[in-house]
């Protein structure tokens, strides 16, 4: 696994939506990354209740409704006499934000990015043509702010929050009520691949002049031009990761 680099801005707590809350949530939070993280691989049995209880200092309460929460993700299967067993990848909801913010929280290996450079590629392109002909004004205005928040931004992470901002603000401009949902959906993994392809640049806003010209088609309302735009922004992002995964 190629781990994520300490300088990889961490998830924000509005993807992993059960970090940071009550003792429940928290539970939830932590076996869900320990799956994730393959500490717990798939097929084995988790300890059982009170040992789990002791080391996490919960109730069997708290830990039962965690299991049932997880076990909705696909991620755990409950068996009376049995225990609790992790299930295989090919059973979990992967684009459940909080399965994937675990899985960007605790490291991030090349097939990871590869499918995740291939979702966007199948879903971004055509999302930037539809949001060019769909877009108001007033979700023109959140790209172009996205869009100055990169130009200023100091920092990597600067760059990162407001990337992910840009292509939320794409997303949310095609107006499609299922569309618009995939962007809080892939967000948390977005933010660990576009962490990712800026660190490894030279240079993290090498990509500035590709996102504008992805704005300036859905300025001016040109779909097929915001397509080829994007398209060719991602093809960029994919040779900057196959670099990544062969230097790493």
């Amino acid at each position: 696994m190629m781990p994520v680099d300490p300088k990889t801005p961490p998830i924000p707590a509005s993807h992993a939506r059960y970090s940071g809350r009550k003792l429940h949530g928290q539970v939830v939070d932590e076996l869900g990354r320990r799956v994730a993280g393959g500490i717990y691989p798939a097929g084995q049995v988790l300890p059982n209740e009170e040992l789990l209880c002791q080391e996490l200092a919960v109730s069997r309460t708290a830990l039962r409704e965690a299991v049932k929460v997880l076990a909705g993700k696909g991620l755990l299967e409950a068996r009376p006499r049995i225990g609790t067993r992790v299930r295989s990848k090919d059973q979990w909801n992967l684009l459940d934000p909080d399965i994937l913010a675990w899985r960007c929280a605790t490291g991030v290996d090349a097939e990871f990015l590869r499918h995740l450079t291939e979702l966007r590629e199948i879903i971004e392109p055509s999302a930037a043509a539809l949001a060019a002909t769909s877009r108001s004004e007033e979700q023109l205005q959140s790209i172009a702010q996205a869009l100055r928040s990169m130009e200023s931004a100091a920092s990597i992470t600067d760059w990162v929050q407001a990337d992910l901002a840009f292509h939320t603000a794409v997303l949310q401009a095609t107006n499609n009520p299922l569309l618009m949902p995939l962007a809080a959906i892939i967000g948390s993994a977005l933010e660990s691949l576009l962490g990712v392809t800026a660190r490894t640049s030279d240079n993290f806003k090498q990509a500035l002049p590709d996102h504008q010209k992805v704005f300036e088609a859905i300025r001016l309302q040109e779909p097929q031009n915001a397509l080829h735009r994007m398209a060719s922004m991602l093809s960029d992002t994919r040779s900057l990761i196959r670099t990544t995964i062969q230097t790493s």
